[in-house]
């Protein structure tokens, strides 16, 4: 069965747009249709838009049972998301996060994951992993136990550690070694791109590493070959918000890698896919479907 798992935080996040970084200081202001929130977090957005995708997906996660949480489930059942897999925890609380984004997309995040890294991973029994081509477990605590079990399993692991800028990173040790698919952003090692992959490679193996590198695009790595293959950024719809770009060009580049696509054409249709969703605020808006995907990579 070609389906997916994915297993990632869930959170509303509000986003309020502003003028420039820094921020003057004002008691007040109106920036009308400037604030608005949405359901959000990395687990949904890579739900979102794998399932906007086409691809058949189910979804692990956990919110409390409060008002965010509740908006998290209405959300997943509005798109028609299966919640079977996920969590209403009573003595939790969900998170939340507040993003800034000026006019030029750039973005200030504040991510208040409440208690949700004290909590205990997630049992391995809980779900059948053996039901799923590939599995993307993003790098929260509670995904630790099913990371250990699918490498026993041998199902192949995906997952993205975002900012990285050191490969003793004592966080992300168990996701760096566990990975066979590993994303990673570029934000902390500017200019020196090529050498990290490649270390990065040395020390853990992974098979693919995809360094996310904002307004220039992604960088690709195979160990194996020993080779780059880099894609430069596409924004056919101009630039709202960047919130959300690099879970968009991990779910779409999974999406079409399930799909049997050569890794470059995977690459590339990534970078475009993620290039569409920053027209629109919110990191689990502007998804577009694979058919208007396609018409668009081969304009």
């Amino acid at each position: 069965m070609n389906k997916i798992l994915v297993s990632g935080l869930l959170n509303v996040e509000t986003s309020v747009m502003v003028d420039a970084f820094p921020i003057e200081y004002a008691p007040i202001e109106y920036p009308f249709f400037g604030v608005d929130t949405f359901v959000s977090g990395v687990g949904f957005n890579l739900a979102k838009a794998l399932k906007t995708l086409g691809s058949e997906i189910d979804l692990l996660g956990q919110v409390g049972n409060d008002l965010p949480g509740s908006m998290v489930c209405a959300e997943l059942n509005r798109n028609e998301i299966d919640t079977s897999l996920c969590r209403v925890i009573h003595d939790m609380k969900t998170p939340t996060s507040v993003v800034l984004v000026d006019k030029t997309g750039k973005r200030k995040i504040y991510c208040d994951l409440k208690d949700i890294q004290d909590r205990p991973p997630l049992d391995e029994m809980s779900v059948d992993l053996t039901k799923y081509s590939l599995v993307a477990l993003t790098n929260i605590n509670f995904n630790r136990k099913l990371l250990n079990a699918a490498k026993i399993k041998g199902v192949p692991i995906a997952t993205d550690v975002h900012v990285l800028g050191s490969l003793d990173d004592e966080y992300n040790q168990d996701f760096l070694q566990n990975a066979d698919i590993l994303f990673l952003s570029n934000e902390a090692i500017r200019g020196k791109e090529g050498d990290f992959l490649r270390e990065i490679y040395q020390r853990f193996h992974n098979e693919i590493i995809v360094c996310g590198c904002g307004e220039e695009g992604a960088l690709m790595y195979l160990g194996k070959e020993g080779s780059f293959v880099y894609a430069p950024a596409v924004a056919p719809y101009g630039v709202v918000s960047t919130v959300g770009a690099g879970d968009a060009l991990f779910a779409s580049f999974l999406h079409f890698y399930s799909k049997g696509n050569d890794l470059e054409s995977c690459l590339k249709k990534a970078v475009l896919f993620a290039g569409i969703m920053i027209h629109q605020k919110g990191g689990s808006n502007g998804f577009v479907s694979e058919a208007e995907l396609e018409r668009l990579f081969a304009s």
